[in-house]
């Protein structure tokens, strides 16, 4: 009887031993899991597809706004050419009125008029002639025909040489010689010719007299 009770305790206990491995493997198997599943989250959070949207949005906001800064310079850069070249005409056209205009040491200043294509300037003179001693003196407005601007661009920076040689011509002739049509027909072709001898870039095409007068 003795015999059988001890067997039996010792049955127990063993049985008891097999239950605590049991649950201790099964601890040991969750705690397992448990680290997997951490694991995995871990991962997701740290390269899943949230982070990828964002990197891809960060990358498509730099490339939109160095479009925008690049079609802002050349706006700019364009609207800065238009005016210098506006600039540029504006101060060729005061250059050009500035050598139209203006006095002579013997007579009034020149000016440039359009009559259809052609282009003329105008220059005035006032000048004694030779043989009268101060009492005779020719006034005379003459207009030269060009043909072109860089024939005209080129008589106006030759002006001062230009109407130099006028006045010498013209206060170097008797009434006698300038009175005649004949005489004024040579004048202006001694004008043309000396004229087209200083210019480099073209050739005026005549001279005229829009006003002669003797006293």
């Amino acid at each position: 009887m003795a015999d059988e009770d001890q067997e039996q305790e010792a049955n127990e206990a063993e049985e008891g031993e097999e239950l605590e491995a049991e649950g201790a493997e099964g601890e040991e198997a969750e705690e397992s899991v448990k680290k997997k599943s951490d694991g995995h989250s871990a991962e997701g959070a740290a390269g899943g597809p949230s982070q990828k949207f964002i990197v891809m949005v960060m990358a498509i906001n730099v490339v939109v706004l160095a479009t925008v800064a690049i079609l802002v310079w050349m706006n700019l850069s364009k609207r800065q050419t238009e005016v210098t070249l506006k600039d540029v005409k504006e101060a060729t056209e005061s250059a050009s009125g500035e050598h139209g205009g203006g006095g002579g040491e013997h007579g009034g200043g020149g000016e440039a008029s359009d009559a259809g294509e052609a282009k003329f300037i105008k220059e005035s003179f006032t000048v004694n002639l030779a043989d009268s001693a101060g009492s005779r003196f020719a006034k005379v407005d003459v207009e030269i025909e060009v043909a072109d601007d860089f024939v005209r661009e080129e008589i106006s920076r030759l002006r001062p040489r230009i109407r130099d040689f006028i006045v010498v011509v013209l206060s170097s002739k008797t009434y006698d010689q300038i009175a005649s049509v004949d005489g004024r027909d040579f004048l202006r072709e001694e004008i043309r010719n000396k004229i087209n001898g200083y210019l480099t870039k073209g050739q005026i095409k005549n001279v005229y007299f829009t006003q002669f007068i003797i006293q």
